[in-house]
């Protein structure tokens, strides 16, 4: 994070946080000819709403104008990671069980790059997915360690 994105967190940490969520992730970045502090806040048990979203959107947005640390014209995008966010901090995989999700592999494991299925569970440092091939449900164990990346996923 630039010194600026840490210093509007810690600002807008607090208006999170008095609303029950948590800033996930911030942006500011220009994209095209335009710039865009982008921020996706959550909630602990990943249920937000359109509701809370705006709301606090608004409260964001009285809060940048008070303080006016952005000399650029920019647009304010809050939003959550959505359905299929990425999982950024692997120690909190145990929230994850009985979640449908995604995980790409550093190096092949079992023939495999990479599985989709349900977090079955979290045992030390390593995962249990259960997942589909055809008409078979199987079970694989691996450790967080060789994981590069994992999303929730949306079951088909």
């Amino acid at each position: 994070m630039s010194e600026l994105e840490l210093k509007l967190k810690e600002i807008l940490d607090p208006i999170a946080d008095s609303n029950g969520l948590f800033i996930e992730k911030l942006q500011y970045a220009k994209k095209g000819k335009e710039y865009y502090l982008t921020i996706y806040v959550e909630k602990e048990d990943d249920t937000t709403t359109l509701e809370e979203v705006c709301h606090i959107s608004e409260l964001f947005s009285t809060r940048l104008d008070e303080i006016d640390m952005i000399q650029e014209n920019y647009i304010l995008d809050v939003s959550t990671s959505g359905a299929e966010k990425e999982i950024t901090d692997f120690s909190k995989f145990s929230k994850y069980i009985g979640k449908y999700m995604y995980v790409k592999f550093k190096n092949p494991f079992s023939g495999l790059n990479d599985v989709t299925g349900t977090l079955e569970e979290v045992k030390d440092d390593m995962l249990v997915i259960s997942y589909r091939i055809k008409t078979r449900t199987k079970t694989i164990s691996f450790e967080i360690s060789n994981i590069a990346k994992a999303n929730l996923a949306i079951k088909f």
